[in-house]
């Protein structure tokens, strides 16, 4: 048997008193078991050789923790600001990265120092919300001082990079950046400066195409544009659009109709309820399927009618650890909001269409925009909660026509199914579970996936999937999570299952931003459109590019999130003329198969692939 020892809380080893008490129980004549100081890696060798005389008992599932499901969703505010800074520091690697490959030194020093600072708050008590409400204070200011290094080293990069694109061309260049892996069309807020006045613009593509734009402002005093733009780039690269003063509004393609109770894309078509504000239809044209459907849980809403988007509040006081725990009996006392204060369309234009929803609940006021955008296949929904509750958790429910005892679950590089029945005691232990950008119930034609940009609880039961939104414990901070929220979750309707709908680039999507740049008209020796790397594999996501620890060849790392044995084709980066495998601490391990100048990686389900790429000097 192993017996771990140490003092768990605090992350802190053992004590002296610890060890001096296992020394006297292994002397000879101490009447106790046999025992020996070891490593967890040592019992198992030795268990490994026991194994075929013993008869295991096999678990082929997560360690499911069943406790402590409050930390999923506590101190929102804390939990929003470390996903942002991590996908900020994430980000600023990646550009860091490529502008050294033009010269640009690394900024090590401030990359070290900001991830740093950035993992402080990732702390057992900080960023589950379970600690003293001092600790979000700090937090605050920390991650705050995180962002500001984080955007000052995108902010430096990008234009290191953009001072050598070639932007010779009519009007003021704008340029559009993708840090994914794989080439996005998405609309996009940018501004321009305009050199003179003008009533309106019309935007151009690099080679001189009209691209779909909306103008949504001109401030007179500066003559500043600000404008929706409907972007195509290239996987981790940009593409250049140039904005002209124009007399009139150039003519779009009615990509999006919109009323005050349907909004409509290429992709779908979505029906909202006057008086419920619930989505009461959400079919997707491309599977030819609605997504919604009723309720068929006690708790999901209606189960006479269809109301997707179902703000919930639940009576939420734990028996005991307020900040850290849900109830299993939480469903016991709830109060559907199915009443809406005001329903309204807020904005229609050719790239973007939102709805409106207000609504209050106690002491709580929430505003739900809608929002369908041209050649986007999901729905966002921005959401601003002015929430002054106590003991009181806030779900929004989605009740679907997709039925499956499974739900999908994204997990740190994976995925895992987990069930959507109660008919075992470890079934009905995962009443809230834990995920990461998004969760999915799909069937054998088609699916719903819900993305989030901030939030970590779910819970899928029969055919409701439901998102944590917030909390309001007492103890131990009286005041957690009391006043302004604003975060998005966005609805992805598909045929086929989350694999077939690239749910997990959905997901990446929507927290990792396009960004755009203004820059002068100017030559360069980079084209205006550019990727710096392509990976054709669409089952694999690059989730780091960095300057190596030990020397100044780069670093990359990607994963396998579909479940498949794959070759991958990584294409050397620019200056580069090797590449390596590494573990994950960058150790190399051996050198990789070249196909006509491209390195092959087999990789395996799951795996986190490290490689290492060298310039010739190196």
């Amino acid at each position: 048997m192993m017996h771990l020892y140490g003092v768990g809380d605090h992350g802190g080893g053992p004590t002296r008193t610890m060890l001096d008490n296992t020394s006297r129980l292994m002397v000879p004549n101490a009447v106790f078991p046999k025992l020996q100081f070891s490593t967890a890696a040592g019992f198992f060798v030795d268990l490994e050789k026991m194994l075929p005389d013993l008869k295991v008992p096999i678990w082929n599932d997560e360690l499911y923790f069943q406790y402590h499901r409050g930390v999923f969703t506590t101190q929102a505010d804390t939990k929003q600001r470390i996903r942002k800074s991590e996908e900020t520091l994430l980000d600023a690697e990646k550009l860091a990265s490529l502008a050294m490959l033009y010269g640009k030194p690394y900024p090590q020093d401030d990359l070290n120092r900001a991830w740093k600072r950035m993992l402080f708050d990732d702390f057992h008590d900080i960023f589950p919300g379970s600690g003293i409400a001092v600790n979000y204070l700090d937090a605050k200011r920390n991650l705050e001082d995180v962002q500001r290094m984080g955007h000052d080293i995108i902010d430096r990069s990008l234009r290191e990079i953009a001072a050598r694109v070639n932007t010779q061309a009519e009007g003021t260049p704008v340029l559009i950046f993708n840090t994914l892996s794989w080439p996005r069309t998405e609309v996009i807020e940018a501004e321009a400066q305009l050199p003179a006045p003008a009533q309106s613009i019309s935007v151009f593509d690099s080679e001189g195409k009209p691209a779909q734009s909306q103008l949504l402002s001109i401030d007179p005093a500066t003559h500043r544009a600000r404008f929706l733009l409907l972007a195509h780039t290239p996987s981790l690269g940009y593409s250049t659009y140039f904005v002209r003063a124009a007399r009139e509004t150039a003519a779009n393609r009615n990509a999006v109709k919109a009323s005050a109770t349907e909004l409509e894309n290429e992709y779908l078509r979505v029906k909202i309820d006057p008086h419920s504000g619930c989505i009461t239809s959400l079919f997707d044209k491309r599977s030819g399927s609605e997504a919604l459907a009723p309720a068929e849980t006690d708790t999901g809403g209606p189960r006479d009618s269809i109301c997707g988007n179902l703000l919930q509040a639940f009576y939420d006081k734990p028996k005991e650890w307020d900040a850290w725990n849900i109830d299993s009996d939480f469903e016991k006392q709830h109060w559907d909001l199915d009443t809406a204060d005001k329903v309204e369309l807020l904005e229609s234009g050719p790239l973007r269409a939102t709805v409106r929803v207000r609504k209050h609940f106690q002491n709580s006021t929430f505003i739900q925009d809608i929002t369908v955008y041209a050649d986007v296949p999901q729905v966002d929904v921005k959401m601003q909660a002015d929430w002054h509750e106590k003991h009181i958790l806030l779900k929004v429910a989605f009740p679907l026509s997709a039925h499956n005892s499974k739900a999908t679950f994204e997990i740190p590089y994976g995925t895992i199914e987990r069930p959507t029945t109660r008919n075992t005691p470890a079934e009905r232990a995962q009443f809230e579970v834990p995920a990461l950008q998004w969760a999915d119930i799909s069937d054998a034609n088609h699916g719903f996936s819900l993305l989030n940009d901030s939030k970590y609880g779910y819970d899928a039961k029969g055919n409701v999937l439901r998102l944590s939104l917030l909390r309001s414990p007492e103890w131990p901070d009286p005041h957690a999570d009391e006043g302004q929220h604003e975060f998005t979750y966005s609805l992805y309707p598909h045929g086929g299952n989350w694999k077939d709908a690239q749910t997990v680039r959905r997901g990446y999507e929507l927290n990792y931003k396009l960004l755009s740049l203004q820059l002068d008209n100017h030559v360069g020796n980079l084209a205006p459109e550019h990727s710096f790397l392509t990976i054709q594999a669409g089952n694999v996501a690059v989730t780091a590019l960095k300057k190596s620890e030990d020397d100044n060849s780069l670093v990359l790392r990607f994963y396998e999130f579909e479940g498949i044995d794959s070759d991958v084709a990584v294409p050397l980066l620019p200056g580069t003329t090797a590449a390596y495998e590494t573990d994950l601490i960058e150790r190399k391990s051996s050198s990789l198969s070249m196909r006509d100048g491209t390195p092959f990686v087999h990789t395996k389900p799951y795996e986190i692939k490290t490689l290492n790429m060298a310039a010739p000097s190196q």
